[in-house]
């Protein structure tokens, strides 16, 4: 059992799109697993060695 905050947890919901408080707390979850994913995958794509995503002339080709 955990305390959670009903005006918070009724703002993910609208956000989420979810109807219940285990959605809820398994959508955010979810997100933010995915957040991390991203900046991970961002992180590496614009380290030193992978600097061409960093290059918009090369970008500007890559579209």
């Amino acid at each position: 059992m955990i305390d959670i905050d009903k005006e918070l947890l009724e703002i993910a919901q609208e956000e989420l799109g979810t109807k219940n408080m285990k959605e809820t707390v398994h959508a955010a979850l979810t997100e933010i697993a995915e957040r991390a994913r991203r900046r991970e995958a961002f992180e590496y794509w614009t380290s030193k060695d992978n600097t061409d995503l960093l290059d918009p002339e090369l970008m500007k080709r890559a579209w």
